[in-house]
């Protein structure tokens, strides 16, 4: 390593940053046969950033320039697809979320439903309906339920399932419920959905559906839009003089005129003496006899 090197480095570097952003010489390491030299950041939005420059060892040679990250640099988080960044509560009205074609939370519904051992308080030693319960509930308590729960944020009326395509009686996160109301109501187990956990209609849904698989690699193409309303306002101060004055331009208009005009003008004089002298006769002195009678 020589100065003549680093010099050699810092002018490179300088070709592509500008000069308040490249600080001082950090250090040089070989790599590949090729010596790196590096420059701190002092750009504000790239704190402990380096310019790195790779030159060959006889200086003659510049490889590669670049800006890479130091050890305290502020970078972004690695990358995850979309739809592993959204998060329960995001999804909105009008919003599709696909569930993946190989998602292992769910299964074909024609398999063979397998009867899990729930464990307590799922599944209380002794329970069944009504037995160690003083009361239970009536017809008249399920039919107000009913009403409610379908009037409610989790029934067919709501925003999600007016915007929705399928509904929840098709989805693969209802998770189905036995008893009287086990034909009209459900509970859903999509944690991306805003129901999740809670009971919903048949006829619910929302953008969160099993069924809402999107193909990889398909993009939605938009027709063009051209703004024919807008306008672009024009200083005249900056225009341009015209080559040609418009005090000229009306002079020669004006002269054209008049020399087309003057020759139609002397016709008609023509003309009125010639309808003239064809419509008077001629009219001869009275002869010598005729006066004397």
């Amino acid at each position: 390593m020589s100065n003549d090197a680093i010099q050699i480095a810092r002018l490179a570097v300088l070709e592509i940053a500008e000069a308040d952003s490249v600080g001082e010489f950090l250090q040089v390491d070989s790599i590949d046969g090729f010596d790196i030299y590096r420059f701190s950041s002092t750009h504000p939005g790239y704190v402990d950033w380096r310019w790195s420059c790779s030159i060959s060892p006889d200086a003659t040679t510049i490889n590669e320039i670049w800006l890479e990250p130091g050890p305290d640099s502020l970078i972004a988080k690695p990358w995850l697809p979309w739809s592993e960044r959204i998060q329960p509560g995001d999804l909105a009205p009008g919003d599709v979320v696909p569930t993946a074609a190989d998602d292992d939370r769910l299964r074909p519904g024609y398999t063979e439903i397998l009867e899990t051992e729930l464990v307590e308080p799922l599944s209380p030693t002794y329970w069944e309906i009504g037995l160690g319960r003083q009361r239970a509930l009536s017809d008249s308590g399920l039919v107000e339920a009913v009403y409610r729960w379908r009037d409610g944020d989790h029934g067919p009326r709501t925003q999600f399932a007016r915007y929705a395509d399928l509904p929840c009686s098709s989805c693969g996160w209802l998770l189905t419920i036995g008893g009287r109301l086990g034909q009209a109501f459900g509970v859903c187990a999509n944690p991306i959905s805003p129901s999740d956990g809670r009971v919903v209609t048949m006829d619910h849904g929302c953008g969160a559906h099993s069924e809402s698989v999107v193909e990889v690699g398909i993009l939605p193409v938009t027709e063009i839009v051209i703004d024919e309303f807008g306008y672009e306002e024009i200083d005249r101060s900056q225009l341009p003089e015209p080559a040609v004055e418009v005090e000229e331009v009306v002079a020669e208009s004006a002269e054209v005129t008049v020399e087309t005009e003057a020759p139609e003008t002397a016709d008609l004089a023509e003309m009125a003496e010639v309808t003239d002298s064809e419509s008077q006769p001629e009219l001869s002195a009275p002869a010598e006899s005729e006066l004397d009678d």
